[in-house]
């Protein structure tokens, strides 16, 4: 494959050279023509006009021919060297009408022997100017012993044997000399060219290794110069600032929406003292409103005699590490939840189930006494105790589920119907259940899903203390089951979104901040997802996705409602 593409490249190489040569012909031959014409203009003319048009004409056939021939022939070289044969015998021709010995135009013969050296090499040109040597001696010889008879004033000059034979071997010298620095010379544009190709060739793979690692590193670069004018623009550049690079690049950065971006404020600071590296971490507001935390590194740009031509840009999208890193926070307090969890459990569990158990006993005996309600309560702060010391002992050692099946939907209605019953329910409070899958199969444990529920659900009711509506969606995605609590409260707001998960985060005066906590551990211990959103006044979405274990869920549309006393109706 690689062989075909250098030899077309090799013919249509020479295709263009013997064009060049064509159009040199044809020039020389105008050239003369017009000396041909201002010859015949005078009353006696130094030689016969009309052969000389008469080989001007045939050189102009001639040219036309090969020009009509050239895309046919498919051995250029070969072609190339019958061309300069022909112009080899036409200058012969001319040679001879214009004086012979004493012609003047003797030189047209190092036109031929010049081209050949230079196309055809050391060996064409030896070649041609043996032949151009041969006819040449040969019209002297035939013009000197009257074979042919002389142009002109030539007959006189004959009669010197010396001066024949010096003009003869001064040309034929001339005629080799040429031909050895002809093809001297184009042995050298040929080496030289051959080194250009190969400096061509690396430049060209080496723009291209340059365009690859530019176009495909995974940070922004973005150079300028001293004028804040932007000189590129990378891929990871655009798809980091929602900018085009046809659009930003010959434009000054302040006219292209990049005024904000971060040390590109002080760019006149910068532009005094370009050699100084900097770095910062920002947030950088795009165009369509959407702000990301980004790292930026300048240097300068300079040249190969270390001269400042502008500065290099190199910035990153720091959101994935800024997640990273608050995940990383996350764990650590989770961690420190975790000993103090398990420090509570130890001190505060045992002694208050023997509390417990003494104002039981304290209860039963003093039934009828008017303390039964005292009792009640200080019995009903014992359990919220336990209650509290339990979800502790969850946060810490929380073990893994079991990996096995678990019917979804018969779950949540249990789920929905203890929460019809807990104290946080409220008459105001309408309960509106969406099945949109029957039998859905989710990888999960019962008792660990009817928790997941339960934490969910009682959040949502503890937003619509003064009443609402609680829908509850089941439906199917791509291999997960999901489940949708949406409530009619108050919402939470923007700043306490990324919060809500984290252990003791709580807006509520009664919370323990860890329902939610417990819940988004639970479905990621599931392989699950919990997605949360609340615009304004709208409420919150609470959307939880468990991995499904088969597909066996189908369509079935179906509205339910709850009421507030008997489940599923």
């Amino acid at each position: 494959m690689s062989g075909g593409k250098e030899g077309g490249a090799r013919q249509a190489g020479w295709e263009r050279r013997l064009k060049w040569v064509i159009a040199i012909r044809l020039l020389v031959a105008i050239l003369f023509l017009g000396s041909a014409a201002i010859f015949q203009l005078q009353e006696r003319p130094p030689y016969p006009t009309g052969p000389l048009f008469s080989l001007l004409a045939l050189t102009f056939a001639l040219s036309a021919f090969y020009l009509l021939l050239l895309p046919r022939v498919k051995r250029l070289e070969e072609f190339g060297g019958f061309q300069f044969a022909a112009d080899l015998f036409l200058s012969t021709g001319l040679v001879h009408y214009t004086g012979g010995i004493v012609s003047p135009l003797t030189f047209v013969y190092i036109f031929p022997i010049f081209g050949s050296g230079t196309l055809l090499g050391r060996r064409g040109a030896v070649l041609m100017s043996s032949l151009a040597s041969i006819l040449f001696g040969l019209l002297i010889d035939l013009e000197f012993y009257r074979i042919i008879s002389p142009v002109g004033d030539a007959a006189s000059t004959y009669l010197s044997t010396g001066f024949v034979f010096f003009r003869v071997f001064i040309n034929i010298v001339a005629f080799f000399l040429v031909a050895l620095l002809s093809s001297h010379l184009g042995e050298r544009l040929r080496e030289v060219g051959r080194q250009l190709e190969v400096q061509r060739t690396d430049l060209r793979n080496l723009k291209t290794l340059y365009q690859d690692v530019i176009a495909n590193i995974p940070s922004g670069i973005m150079t300028l110069d001293l004028e804040g004018r932007i000189i590129s623009f990378n891929g990871t550049a655009e798809r980091i600032t929602a900018l085009k690079a046809k659009a930003v690049i010959g434009s000054f950065f302040g006219e292209v929406g990049l005024d904000g971006f971060p040390g590109l404020e002080d760019f006149g600071a910068r532009e005094k003292d370009p050699t100084r590296a900097e770095a910062f971490e920002a947030l950088f507001t795009r165009r369509d409103g959407t702000v990301l935390p980004i790292g930026v590194t300048y240097s300068s740009l300079r040249d190969g005699e270390e001269r400042v031509l502008g500065v290099v840009a190199i910035f990153q999208d720091l959101t994935e590490r800024k997640q990273m890193e608050e995940q990383l926070r996350r764990a650590d307090r989770l961690a420190t939840v975790g000993e103090l969890a398990a420090s509570i459990a130890h001190e505060v569990r045992n002694p208050l189930a023997a509390i417990s158990g003494s104002i039981q006993l304290l209860h039963d005996e003093m039934q009828g006494q008017g303390q039964e309600r005292i009792l009640g309560v200080i019995l009903r702060e014992a359990d919220r105790l336990k209650l509290i010391t339990g979800q502790f002992l969850d946060q810490v050692r929380m073990p893994r589920p079991p990996v096995r099946g678990c019917e979804l939907v018969s779950s949540l209605e249990e789920t929905l119907f203890l929460l019809q019953q807990s104290e946080e329910w409220s008459p105001g409070i309408d309960l509106h259940f969406e099945r949109r899958v029957e039998d859905l199969q989710v990888m999960a444990d019962r008792d660990r899903l009817k928790q997941i529920f339960w934490n969910i659900g009682l959040n949502a009711l503890q937003a619509m203390s003064g009443g609402g509506t609680l829908s509850v969606v089941i439906g199917a995605e791509e291999g997960f089951g999901s489940v949708e609590f949406r409530d009619t409260g108050e919402g939470i707001a923007a700043e306490q979104l990324s919060k809500i998960f984290e252990p003791f985060y709580t807006t509520k005066g009664r919370g323990t901040g860890l329902g939610l906590s417990i819940a988004k551990r639970l479905v990621e211990d599931l392989g699950g997802r919990i997605e949360v959103k609340s615009p304004p006044g709208g409420g919150a979405t609470f959307q939880i996705f468990l991995r499904r274990l088969s597909e066996v869920g189908s369509d079935a549309g179906s509205s339910t409602t709850l009421s507030s006393a008997g489940g599923v109706r």
